[in-house]
């Protein structure tokens, strides 16, 4: 067996749409030294049919269509308590189970902590679903489950990446499935909705992280979750990206966000994999029906305080079947239009991928040597100088007179 060079190594995003449709099972998905899945073949299986190379997304364009921007959130304050954001993945979820479909989303193994695409038919199932995970999702057999159940006239819901729903389309474009149920008409059945990303990590580096924090506390982590909500501190803005570590003793510690190792390294893009720097499914052109992420750059006099506390989303509406299904929606969600410009600024990913730093030659190396969050630290010195600098002057002048002298500095900057 050997690694297969179905598109450029580089722009292999390991969607998983080449093994999908291998007729001969001759591929398989594994992972690197980095951790990060890639294609391999069984060269005794393999009959150079070349259909892993056509269905590859990254050999070829797909099609996309503009954005439309709305604020959204759940209606039901339960589910956004559970929800990273907003809940509106939850919405678009009970669409489609209240229709006898399907919905197949991105779950952790606790055990094996491997994330992969699962399907699920019953909403009590949807906990699984709900909550971000920020590496690489196997999407395992599942392009072909949603291929018979299209067949079998099922709704289905796909949730994922911008990367993994072009698999999806390519994969059901290679079989001829019929286009109208996928992407258009009175018989369209397919609904997908891409989480807006800012790059995937590997297994690997989630695992150093793991490892570094059993050090630093001298337990041992059963679960970890990437996005929490407290009743303290909820989603406010950015408030909810904090690690939240359970360990075997039965206790808990929730990170920092601001100095929160992996969130610092994750955020200024040391480990994500190759293909997410010069990702092909940025801007606001859409792949999917929908593209879900937080509106981080909501104005807090714009909702209730209440709902800065519990999550607010951006939802994009990208095609005609997605604009049709708002009215709907709307019984459960809360939906605004809103001016895109409000939301770009602060999600990179509506404009453009993020760039690939110079220590990324070098970082999972040095990831395999060194402790984590010594890697973290020296890789991102000039952001702890400034949190060091920040948290000091908080200390000499106070919290509140902080935040007006932070405040009355936009004020001048926005003049100037």
């Amino acid at each position: 067996e050997k690694n297969m060079e179905i598109c450029n190594h580089l722009s292999c995003t390991a969607c998983g749409a080449c093994k999908n449709v291998c007729s001969k099972s001759a591929i398989s998905m594994r992972e690197d030294s980095e951790g990060f899945l890639y294609p391999y073949i069984d060269e005794s299986s393999c009959v150079n049919c070349g259909l892993c190379q056509k269905v590859c997304p990254a050999n070829k364009d797909t099609p996309v269509s503009a954005a439309t921007f709305y604020m959204a959130w759940h209606k039901n304050d339960e589910v956004l308590q559970k929800s990273s954001s907003g809940g509106v993945f939850t919405a678009l979820a009970d669409y489609v189970l209240a229709r006898n479909g399907v919905v197949f989303g991105a779950v952790k193994n606790p055990d094996t902590q491997e994330v992969c695409h699962i399907m699920i038919n019953n909403v009590q199932d949807l906990d699984k679903l709900r909550l971000s995970k920020y590496y690489q999702s196997d999407t395992k057999n599942v392009y072909q489950q949603i291929r018979g159940l299209l067949m079998q006239d099922r709704f289905v819901l796909f949730s994922g990446t911008a990367c993994q729903v072009a698999g999806l389309y390519s994969a059901l474009d290679k079989w001829k499935v019929n286009r109208e149920i996928i992407r258009g008409g009175a018989s369209r059945r397919l609904i997908t909705a891409d989480v807006l990303c800012h790059g995937c990590t590997s297994r690997k580096a989630v695992s150093c992280y793991i490892k570094a924090k059993e050090k630093q506390y001298k337990k041992t982590i059963k679960d970890y979750y990437f996005r929490v909500k407290t009743k303290n501190v909820g989603w406010q803005s950015g408030g909810g990206t904090r690690m939240k570590l359970e360990f075997s003793d039965g206790t808990y510690k929730v990170e920092d966000k601001a100095s929160d190792t992996f969130f610092v390294g994750f955020n200024n893009y040391l480990f994500l994999r190759e293909s997410c720097y010069q990702c092909k499914y940025c801007g606001t052109d859409r792949i999917s029906d929908f593209t879900l992420a937080d509106f981080w750059g909501v104005d807090s006099h714009e909702v209730p305080p209440k709902q800065m506390h519990l999550g607010v989303s951006v939802m994009c509406a990208n095609t005609d079947m997605a604009k049709k299904m708002l009215p709907e929606l709307s019984n459960s969600l809360y939906i605004e239009k809103i001016d895109s410009q409000k939301a770009i600024p602060y999600n990179l990913a509506f404009s453009q991928p993020g760039d690939r730093p110079k220590i990324r030659d070098s970082i999972f190396k040095r990831l395999e040597n060194q402790n984590f969050d010594s890697v973290v630290k020296h890789a991102c010195w000039k952001y702890y100088l400034k949190l060091d600098v920040k948290q000091t002057i908080k200390k000499c002048i106070g919290e509140s007179r902080y935040k007006k002298m932070v405040s009355k500095i936009k004020v001048m900057v926005g003049k100037a």
